[in-house]
C-alpha cells in the first residue's frame, strides 16, 4: 500500500469523530465526554498532513511549500468563508441586537484563523458556556490552520539539520511533542482556558499523529486488538469525561493514544481488523463530510438556543432533529462548496493563493462593513425617565429608557469598585485575596464572605459601612460559596473552593471581624422538592455558620432574583415592552432555600437579611426600575443598582452593630 493512498478507516475515524462532537453538542445523554472527538481529529490531521508532508522528503529531498499551501487553502476556506458568511446573516435575524458586535468580532477572528486566541484571551469557558458564539467552534480550526502554517516549515528546517536522517527526526519531533504536553500540564494547572485553546498546548497532540507517520510500526505484526483497544479508549473517554474534567491535561492522553492505535493499526487487513468496521460506507460517507459537518452544526445549535431564549439546554429531542439537520446540510456544503474547490487542481499554485486571499479579504470586508450596521441598531428608546425611587414593591418600566444606566451596552461592565480594584478573586486562583475598604482605624469591622454575588452587593454594603462608621474586609471568589451543602464542598471538582473557603475561615477565626456578611449565588431552582431542598440547604448553612467565628455575628443576605436568560439581552429586542423581560417571584426566587436560611437564623440566633421586595413587587421582578437597569446578566445585579440598595441595606444591618437584633 502507498503510503499516500486513500484508507477509509481513516474516514471512519473522521467519522467517530464528528458524531461524538456532534452528539456531545446536542446533549445527548451517556457522552459527556464527546468532545474529545476534537482531539482525534488533531491526530488524523497530523498523521494525514505529515504522511504527505514526509513522502515529499524521502522522494524529493524537499517541500512544495506553495503547492502545500494552495491545496490546504481549497480544501479549507470555501466552506469555512461560506459558513461564516451565512452564520453571520442568520445572527442578524435570530439573536439580540446586543450580541452582533461580538458575534462580528468572533467571525472576523474565525476569518483570520486565531478565533482560539480570541476565546483563551477572554478567558472562555469552552465546556461551560452560558451563551456561546456561534463561531466557538472555530477554536480547533484556527488551531489546525496554525499549525499547518509552522509545520511544513519546520518539518523541513529539522530534515535538513538532521542531514536528512529520518531517525533524527523522529527523535526531534518526539521531543517538540514532549514538550508541548509539558506546556499543555502546565497550563491545564494555572491558566486552563490558554491550555485549552493555545497552540503551544495542543500541538503535541498534532504531533502525535505525525509520530505515527513517521514510525515503521507497519513492518511489525502487530495484534488486531490493538487497533480495538484504540476504538475503545476513545469512545470510553467520550462516555466517562464530562464538562467538570479539567481538560485537556493528562485525561487528554487516553483519546489521542487511542487515536494513534486505531490508525497505526486500523490499515490492517482481516475481518478482524479494526479498520475493516471503520471502512464500512455510512461511516466513510460521514467521514468524507466530516468537515462540513462539524462547520454546520454548532451554528444551529447556537443560533436556535439563542433564539429561544434558554438558560438550560436545548430540550434533547429538538437538539437530536437540529443535529440531524446538519448532516444534509453539511453534504450539500460538501457538495456544492467544498469539493469543487477542491478539486480544482489545474491552477498554478501562485494563482489559487491570490484566489484565496482575495476570498479572505472580501469576507472581511463584508464583515467588518457589518459593523457600522450593528452601530445603527438603537438600544433604547428616545423616552426618558425622570430618575429612580428605590422602595418595596417596586413600580417596574416597561420600555428601556433613553437614559437607562448602566446602558444595555455597559451593563456586563458594571462591576462595581470590588472587581475594578482587583479584589475579586477569579474562577482560575484558590488563595485568598482580600481588600479593606473604609476608615482603617474603625472599631465594626464588616467581612464580606461569599461568590461574585456577595462582589455585587459590594456597592451597598461599602456605603452602608460608610454610614455606620464600619470598615469592610472583603473574601470574595467567583463560582465559590461561602455556604454550601456537605456533599458540594466535598465533591472532587471543588476542591479549589474548598482550599479557597477553608482559608478564608482561618483568616476569620484568627481576627473575628465584628459582623460577617454572607452572600453567595443560590440560585431559584436549585431543586424542585421544597422538603428535600430545605433540609438539605439547613443542613448546609448551619454546619457552614459554624464554623465562623464565634465572637462574630453572623448575617445571611437573602440572593436577587435569578432569570432563565439574560434579561439585558432580552431587552435589546423589546425596547418598547420590557415588560416581556421580567420574571415572576415564583420563577426568579428559591423560596426553599430562603425558608432554610430564615429557620437556620431563627434557630442558631444568626441575622438575615432580605430585600428581595426591592427587586419585585406581587407579581413580576423587573430587570428595570426607574431609569435603572437592575441586573447585568442571568444572575448578577448591576454595580448602580446595588448602590441604591444602600439605605435599606444601612437600616437592616444596624441592628446587628451593637445593638439588640432583629427577628430574621
Amino acid at each position: 500500500m502507498s503510503s499516500t493512498a486513500f484508507r477509509p478507516d481513516i474516514q471512519g475515524l473522521r467519522a467517530v469523530a464528528v458524531l461524538l462532537v456532534v452528539l456531545n453538542h446536542a446533549g445527548v445523554p451517556g457522552l459527556s465526554g464527546g468532545y474529545v472527538g476534537v482531539d482525534v481529529f488533531f491526530v488524523v490531521s497530523g498523521f494525514v498532513i505529515s504522511r504527505g508532508l514526509l513522502a515529499q522528503l524521502r522522494q524529493r529531498g524537499r517541500i512544495d511549500l506553495p503547492r502545500f499551501y494552495a491545496d490546504r487553502a481549497r480544501r479549507i476556506l470555501p466552506a469555512s468563508l461560506a459558513v461564516i458568511l451565512l452564520t453571520t446573516a442568520a445572527a442578524f435575524v435570530l439573536v439580540s441586537p446586543l450580541r452582533l458586535r461580538d458575534i462580528v468580532t468572533d467571525a472576523v477572528a474565525s476569518v483570520l484563523y486565531i478565533p482560539n486566541i480570541r476565546f483563551a484571551l477572554l478567558k472562555t469557558d469552552y465546556l461551560a458556556g452560558t451563551a456561546p458564539s456561534p463561531f466557538q467552534h472555530f477554536w480547533s480550526l484556527g488551531i489546525e490552520e496554525q499549525f499547518y502554517l509552522l509545520w511544513p516549515v519546520l518539518l523541513l528546517g529539522i530534515f535538513l539539520l538532521t542531514r536528512r536522517r529520518m531517525p533524527r527526526l523522529t527523535i526531534i519531533v518526539a521531543a517538540l511533542a514532549i514538550a508541548s504536553f509539558a506546556a499543555c500540564l502546565l497550563l491545564t494547572a494555572t491558566a486552563q482556558p490558554l491550555a485549552f485553546f493555545s497552540l503551544p498546548a495542543r500541538a503535541w497532540e498534532l504531533a502525535a499523529g505525525a509520530l505515527v507517520a513517521l514510525l515503521p510500526l507497519r513492518q511489525y505484526r502487530m495484534t488486531p486488538a490493538l487497533g480495538w483497544l484504540g476504538l475503545a479508549a476513545i469512545l470510553a473517554s467520550a462516555v466517562l469525561l464530562g464538562p467538570d474534567t479539567v481538560y485537556p491535561g493528562w485525561p487528554a492522553l487516553v483519546p489521542v493514544a487511542g487515536a494513534m492505535l486505531v490508525i497505526a493499526f486500523g490499515a490492517q487487513s482481516g475481518h478482524g481488523s479494526v479498520g475493516r468496521v471503520l471502512g464500512i460506507r455510512p461511516l466513510v460517507f460521514v467521514g468524507a463530510i466530516s468537515y462540513s459537518l462539524y462547520l454546520v452544526h454548532w451554528p444551529l445549535l447556537v443560533l436556535a438556543h439563542e433564539r429561544l431564549g434558554l438558560d438550560r439546554p436545548l430540550p434533547l429531542a429538538l437538539a437530536v432533529i437540529l443535529g440531524a439537520a446538519a448532516v444534509p446540510l453539511a453534504y450539500l456544503l460538501f457538495r456544492f462548496v467544498e469539493t469543487p474547490f477542491r478539486r480544482r487542481r489545474v491552477a498554478p499554485p501562485r494563482r489559487a493563493l491570490i484566489a484565496s486571499g482575495v476570498a479572505t479579504v472580501t469576507v472581511l470586508g463584508v464583515l467588518l462593513g457589518a459593523g457600522p450596521a450593528v452601530a445603527m441598531i438603537p438600544l433604547a428608546t428616545d423616552r426618558a425617565v425622570a430618575s429612580t425611587v428605590v422602595a418595596p414593591n417596586p413600580r417596574a418600566t416597561d420600555f428601556v429608557p433613553s437614559n437607562v444606566s448602566p446602558s444595555l451596552a455597559d451593563a456586563t461592565a458594571d462591576t462595581g469598585e470590588l472587581y475594578t480594584d482587583g479584589c475579586q478573586q477569579g474562577m482560575a486562583k484558590d488563595d485568598v485575596l482580600s481588600c479593606s475598604f473604609g476608615d482603617p482605624d474603625a472599631t465594626i469591622v464588616i467581612a464580606l464572605f461569599g461568590d461574585s454575588h456577595a462582589g455585587r452587593w459590594f456597592p451597598a454594603l461599602k456605603q452602608a459601612a460608610d454610614a455606620l462608621g464600619a470598615r469592610v474586609e472583603t473574601f470574595t471568589k467567583s463560582r465559590c460559596r461561602s455556604v454550601d451543602t456537605a456533599a458540594a464542598w466535598a465533591a472532587t471538582e471543588n476542591a479549589g473552593c474548598t482550599r479557597w473557603r477553608t482559608d478564608v475561615l482561618a483568616r476569620l477565626r484568627a481576627h473575628p471581624p465584628t459582623v460577617v456578611v454572607l452572600a453567595n449565588h443560590l440560585g431559584p431552582t436549585v431543586g424542585r422538592s421544597y422538603d428535600v431542598e430545605e433540609r438539605d440547604w439547613e443542613h448546609g448553612f448551619t454546619t457552614s455558620i459554624e464554623q465562623l467565628p464565634a465572637s462574630s455575628k453572623v448575617v445571611t443576605l437573602a440572593d436577587s432574583p435569578e432569570f432563565a436568560s439574560s434579561p439585558v439581552l432580552c431587552l435589546a429586542g423589546n425596547l418598547d415592552n420590557a415588560d416581556r423581560c421580567a420574571v415572576s417571584p415564583a420563577d426568579g426566587v428559591n423560596h426553599a432555600i430562603a425558608a432554610a436560611d430564615v429557620a437556620v437564623a431563627k434557630r442558631l440566633g444568626t441575622g438575615h437579611i432580605d430585600l428581595t421586595e426591592y427587586f419585585c413587587g406581587p407579581t413580576s421582578c423587573p430587570p428595570i426600575i426607574g431609569r435603572t437597569l437592575v441586573y447585568s446578566d442571568e444572575h448578577h445585579m448591576t454595580a448602580t443598582f446595588s448602590g441604591l440598595l444602600a439605605r435599606p441595606l444601612t437600616a437592616a444591618l444596624r441592628p446587628y452593630l451593637g445593638g439588640s437584633s432583629p427577628s430574621p
